[in-house]
């Protein structure tokens, strides 16, 4: 299902929204600057990533949809996702929104687009998971315990 259209224009990501969601979602459409951008993924478990409440009771995978605008401890976001199996997150400084995760029709394709966009427009590319940038699995200082406890038990 496509939730929104994400197209690249001059210096900005313009978001539009589709059809009867445009109405339930109060915003029809968001327009983000390029140079605000900081990450942008392919994420289809980003429910889990992003935090919209104190407290969340249901699983991440756990609902059909969810569409709008919503506060969490990590600030402001702004939904339009169904399944969220070709959901885009995109994760922003200095703007409203700190994320915007949204529902496309090729997931993959967008993220291209708007990765090539912001490297030409600001001379970095923005990280992801897919990038190598740190992801919320791989902080550094964790160490792995069953590389250690394997080590020690063969020197018994």
């Amino acid at each position: 299902m496509i939730w929104a259209a994400c197209n690249v224009e001059d210096d900005h990501v313009v978001v539009r929204v589709t059809g009867w969601r445009k109405v339930l979602a109060t915003k029809g459409e968001l327009v983000l600057p390029l140079a605000s951008i900081v990450r942008v993924d392919h994420e289809p478990l980003a429910r889990g990533r992003v935090k919209t409440g104190l407290r969340q009771w249901r699983k991440h995978g756990s609902g059909v949809w969810r569409l709008g605008v919503y506060h969490g401890l990590d600030g402001w976001s702004f939904w339009s996702i169904g399944l969220g199996r070709n959901a885009v997150l995109i994760e922003c400084s200095g703007e409203r929104f700190r994320f915007v995760v949204i529902e496309v029709a090729d997931a993959p394709k967008t993220v291209r687009e708007i990765r090539t966009a912001v490297a030409r427009a600001t001379q970095r590319i923005p990280g992801g998971m897919e990038t190598g940038a740190v992801g919320l699995d791989q902080r550094p200082g964790r160490r792995d315990r069953r590389g250690q406890d394997q080590s020690t038990a063969g020197q018994d």
